[in-house]
Order: C-alpha cells, then structure tokens, then sequence
C-alpha cells in the first residue's frame, strides 16, 4: 500500500468518523460528506501523474449553499498545484449546477453515458479509469453507512422485500432484496439495512439478517412488522423473544383474494375491516376466530393457517388506537418499493449491477429522508410515553435513547 493510499484511506476515516453513528443525515451533511470524498479522490488521481508530488494536508473553507453553509476539508498538494475541479472558485456562482455531478454519479445507476453528459456540461473531464474511483469512493460512503451503529431500543422494525431484476456476474437474474426500516425512541424513521438474497429466504437467512442487526446495535425492538415470510417468525421468537410481531394485515387481505372466492372474499375481508377498528385485542381476536370459521369447510387449508396466526395478526392492537394505523402494515416499506420499481423501469427492466440495485434504495431512502421523513411520525411523536409504558411492560425498564 502506497504512502498517498494511507493517507487516502485514513482521510476518509476521519471524515466519516463524524457521522458514523448518526443514523439521520441532514442533506447538508450529505452534500458536505460527498464533497470532501470527492476532492480527496481527485488529489489521488493528480498525485499518481506526479511522483514527486506529495499529499500536503488540508485547509478548511466554508461554502453557501442553499442547503445552508457546509464546512469542507480541502486537499492540498506539496508543489501547490492542485485545485479540486468540483471546488467552486469565489467568482462563480453555479454550484448548485455544478453539483449536479454528485447526482449523476449517485442516482443514474452509474451510467455512464449520463455521468459523461454532465461532466461536459459542467466542464469537468475524467477519463473511464478516473470515473470508477471516484464511484469507488461513493460506494465506500455507502459501505460505512451499511455498517454503522444503530440505535439498541427501538419502537418498530418493519421488513419487507422489493423483488426485481438485477444483472449479477453479467447475467440479469431474479432478485430478492429485503428492506429493514426502523423508528427510534423520537419518533423517526430510518433505513436499518438492505439484504440482497437469491432464492427462497430460510430460518438461516434470516437469522444471520437479524443477527447482523444485533451486531450493529438493535437489541430490544417493541415490535416487528413484516410480512409471512418463511422462517422469520421462528427467527424473531428466538432472538427478540419479549417483542411483538405483527404479520401485515394488508397482506392477509390480499392472501384472502387470492385463496377464497370471488364473493366469499369480499364479504370475509369486509368483516375484516370491521374487525380491525374494534378497541379491545381479546375481542379482535375472538371476532376473528368467529369469522374465520364460517369458511373453515370451505378453505380449510387456509383458514386453519389464518387462525394459527390469529395473536400476529393482532398485535398491533396493543398500540394506542390513533397510532395503531401506522403498525399493522409494511406500508411504510411499500412506498419504497413503489419508487424503486419506476427507477427499474427508467433503466429497461433491470437494474445494471447489485451495486445499482442497492444504492438506489439508499438514496431513495435518503430523498425521503430530505423531503418526508424529515419530520419524523407526528402521531407518534405524540405518543411516546404511551409507547415508552408498553415498552417498559415488555422489557421491565426504560427504553435506552
């Protein structure tokens, strides 16, 4: 490893080191972090057209943007020469333009024939060698950001899984990648982790996926909201055995359109719907069990699995009623989904590499995070204590912030 590599990599450190353990990133943070990634990955590439030359630390500058002031670390080289070509100088007044780059490089799916247009555009030039690394320093944000620590008391986790197609060792293939968000102990919502998986998810699969969690931090979520997926309520009773679990109430509707009747399923999902809004959880679920048994001889395989999941399918009704909307489905993950299936189609069907594929959710995720998410949950935000009680209930003591 080369002396200007170690430097390189020990930069980087310390300029993610700051965010690290933030779990929500304002949007100036983002553009500050891109920038400074960004500059660094240019001093790399002048230092290797100039042997003599040496890496010569930084100088600090503060830059307006609309996003607000952003303070940067710029490098500089021993003979003097260098400049960052994304660095504005005092004279110019398209940065916001300029900026378009860190776009380009971020949310085309790293096409290159999009990245090229605004680099001529800006007036920016990189050869194909140069594009890789700078992209090779994007995707190292996004690493860190994968790995980073996570909060250890949670009120949800909700999971669910985006199927698309992904072009994987040069040959495009069915993919399923699973999406955890979480809301902390203030009320916000968070992207917790993407796991790319081939084939039919196992109790192993997701047990490494909720261990991994785990290891980043999480340790006592009050509830886990997911759809049926095989194995993961084995793998929830065994690693967060005091929370609750609620199976999607949406996806138990659409499961009763497609295993009943034309008419027996929207009478059945209509009482359901009455169901639902009912107060008391003993009642919900002996309303339940009644309905579900006018059509036991009729769908006998499936009812019998309907009532064998009745307390998943109604734990969201420990939840104070005005929040509970917000904890019986995986809409959450949907909205999510929705966006990144317009993305695949943008792209011809499929998304050009696992890379793409990934972060594409990481920066949807971050757009919500700037234009919806901001705010976090008001209703919930509302409710805290509330929450914070059922917690205390569940785990004998309070939540950890």
């Amino acid at each position: 490893m080369t002396s200007n590599t170690q430097n390189f990599d020990a930069t980087v450190k310390n300029i993610l080191a700051d965010i690290k353990n933030e779990s929500n990133l304002t949007p100036s943070q983002i553009l500050q972090t891109a920038m400074n990634l960004l500059m660094i990955a240019e001093r790399n590439l002048h230092l290797k057209t100039a042997s003599a030359n040496k890496a010569n630390g930084f100088f600090d500058r503060e830059l307006g943007t609309t996003l607000g002031n952003i303070k940067l670390k710029v490098p500089r080289d021993r003979n003097g020469h260098f400049r960052p070509s994304i660095l504005p100088t005092p004279y110019q007044r398209d940065f916001q333009e300029r900026a378009q780059i860190l776009q380009s490089l971020l949310e085309n799916s790293y096409s290159p024939n999009s990245i090229k247009r605004t680099l001529h555009h800006l007036g920016l030039h990189y050869n194909p060698k140069e594009l890789e690394q700078l992209k090779e320093e994007y995707l190292t944000l996004y690493r860190q950001w994968q790995s980073r620590q996570l909060p250890q008391d949670v009120i949800a986790l909700f999971i669910d899984v985006y199927h698309s197609e992904a072009c994987i060792n040069n040959k495009v293939r069915k993919s399923a990648l699973y999406v955890i968000i979480g809301v902390d102990f203030s009320g916000q919502k968070d992207l917790f982790g993407l796991y790319l998986y081939e084939g039919h998810e196992t109790k192993g699969f997701w047990l490494q996926t909720l261990n991994q969690l785990i290891e980043r931090g999480v340790k006592r979520p009050l509830i886990v909201v997911s759809d049926d997926f095989s194995g993961l309520k084995e793998s929830i009773a065994s690693l967060f055995p005091n929370a609750f679990h609620q199976l999607c109430f949406i996806h138990m509707q659409r499961n009763v359109r497609r295993n009943m009747g034309t008419e027996d399923a929207k009478s059945f999902n209509q009482s359901l719907g009455q169901i639902r809004l009912m107060d008391d959880p003993e009642i919900c679920k002996t309303k339940f069990s009644e309905l579900c048994q006018t059509y036991q001889k009729s769908y006998p395989s499936f009812v019998r699995a309907l009532l064998e999941d009745t307390e998943h399918y109604f734990a969201f009704k420990h939840f104070p009623f005005d929040v509970q909307r917000h904890f019986y489905t995986t809409n959450i993950v949907e909205s999510v989904n929705s966006i990144l299936e317009t993305l695949r189609l943008k792209m011809g069907g499929f998304f050009p590499s696992e890379n793409s594929l990934c972060m594409n959710v990481f920066l949807t995720i971050r757009s919500l995070h700037q234009r919806r998410w901001i705010k976090g949950m008001p209703l919930v935000k509302g409710r805290l204590y509330h929450l914070r009680q059922l917690f205390i209930q569940k785990y004998m003591e309070e939540p950890k912030t």
